[in-house]
């Protein structure tokens, strides 16, 4: 992947600086921005990647909580734009609130202020459809307001308006977007979100698999691959071009029967049951359904490349043949 972006391009040798850089949508993000030329520094705590990023890449070790340890590694590696995908998810935030709090809010306080004293040019942040509510209408207006329930939630909206501070008071090129449910081989198994995700996982991997939210559940989805076209397109839009700091997206929305029947239509083998969690239900069903986004679409070309039956041959696709080739 990475090759449809590659001539959208138009500013050679940047220095990418990309927090949670283990991670596997940092490490897919590594392959469209090396292939245009670019140097990616990719900081995490831990020690290893999750998936193999793009030859060239280099992996450092960084704390997102330290302003010392952060200010060292952008004095040596001068980055000139920020990707700051390091996070504790949702089910984390809630068992540790006071580490949600230092990783998601002070970390992003810490880059943010880091990149406006290192001269960074411009900074990209995923927020999240968990910072909104519940009782929401259908579609969600752009800027509709934000009273999310989750404390994950709570910190992305934080790190919104302080990127829209630091826009404004210090000049740095702020540039979020507040991504659905995000699918992927390398979901967590401890995050509420990652239900989507696990289905065809462990539909492929092993067999089986029990979703706790309810069959009608169907918050705002997208696929990694779109994921990762999406911030490359946002990056390399032009600033005049944007109105908005914060955008919102939307992809997909199918239910969790509709997920489930795409998997067996496609693993017709796998045995996958309905037994509901209230509490993972209940945060689930508060996030979005369908978001406008107008303004995405408008200003930088926003527009996704997978529907649900897309995505499903391909997920399935690249899950199979892991399965039959791990190494």
């Amino acid at each position: 992947m990475g090759t449809r972006h590659s001539t959208l391009f138009t500013v050679m040798g940047d220095t990418y600086f990309i927090t949670g850089g283990a991670g596997n949508l940092a490490c897919q993000l590594t392959y469209p921005l090396t292939q245009a030329g670019h140097r990616c520094i990719l900081m995490d705590v831990a020690t290893a990647p999750v998936t193999t990023p793009a030859p060239g890449s280099t992996l450092v070790h960084g704390d997102v909580t330290s302003a010392e340890n952060v200010s060292a590694l952008f004095e040596k590696h001068k980055p000139t734009v920020v990707v700051h995908f390091a996070t504790l998810l949702s089910g984390q935030s809630e068992d540790d609130r006071k580490l949600a709090w230092e990783v998601n809010a002070d970390g992003a306080f810490v880059v943010l202020e880091t990149a406006v004293t290192h001269g960074v040019r411009r900074l990209f942040f995923p927020s999240s459809v968990a910072s909104y509510g519940g009782d929401l209408p259908n579609p969600v207006p752009e800027n509709f307001p934000q009273w999310p329930i989750g404390l994950y939630g709570a910190t992305k909206v934080a790190i919104e308006r302080l990127g829209d501070y630091y826009y404004h008071k210090h000049g740095l090129d702020f540039r979020c977007v507040r991504v659905p449910v995000v699918i992927s081989a390398y979901a967590p198994q401890g995050a509420a979100s990652a239900y989507a995700s696990r289905a065809f996982i462990d539909s492929v991997r092993t067999g089986e698999y029990t979703f706790r939210v309810r069959p009608e559940t169907r918050p705002s989805l997208i696929y990694v691959k779109d994921v990762v076209h999406m911030v490359v397109d946002l990056l390399q839009a032009p600033a005049e071009c944007l109105t908005q700091r914060v955008y919102n997206i939307q992809a997909l929305a199918p239910t969790a029967k509709e997920l489930a029947d795409a998997i067996k239509s496609r693993v017709p083998s796998a045995r996958i049951s309905f037994s509901t969690d209230p509490d993972i239900s209940r945060l689930i069903d508060s996030w979005p359904i369908e978001l406008m986004d107008k303004s995405a679409r408008q200003d930088w070309g926003w527009n996704p490349e997978f529907d649900l039956q897309t995505m499903a041959d391909d997920f399935i696709e690249e899950l199979t043949r892991e399965s039959a080739d791990p190494c």
